[in-house]
């Protein structure tokens, strides 16, 4: 069989050469597109390090973005934009990301996650992450 397919390159090598061309081109394709569209939750998008500020004690702290994520997940049905997540020294919800555009597109990005999983499972409430042993640093 692979006497056959040898053969059939030597006489017409284009063939060869075609194929070539187009795993090349599907390498170079595949590398561009996992490079440009970086899925939100990568590994390393998820240990990103973003800059949170708590409006009550003007405290600033940077967490993992990973941690922030999980952290609101957790909220139930929606998230509400104007509740911003717990500061561990007074209790109240107001840690805020100091990129407004980027708080504002995480909370709109996984209310939408968790509209379509109600949409698709049918269930009037959404699933709630599970706590984790250790708090968000």
């Amino acid at each position: 069989m692979l006497d056959g397919i040898r053969d059939s390159m030597a006489r017409k090598p284009w063939i060869g050469w075609t194929v070539a061309g187009v795993l090349l081109v599907l390498a170079v394709a595949l590398w561009v597109t996992r490079r440009s569209g970086e899925s939100p939750y990568s590994p390393e998008r998820m240990q990103e390090e973003l800059t949170v500020r708590f409006t009550d004690t003007d405290e600033v702290v940077k967490i993992p973005r990973g941690d922030l994520d999980r952290e609101l997940r957790r909220r139930g049905d929606r998230v509400d934009p104007s509740q911003g997540i717990i500061n561990p020294k007074t209790g109240k919800a107001t840690g805020f990301l100091v990129d407004e555009d980027e708080w504002t597109s995480m909370v709109d990005r996984i209310n939408k996650q968790k509209a379509a999983i109600r949409a698709s499972t049918g269930n009037a409430g959404s699933p709630v992450a599970p706590a984790s042993a250790t708090p968000p640093k």
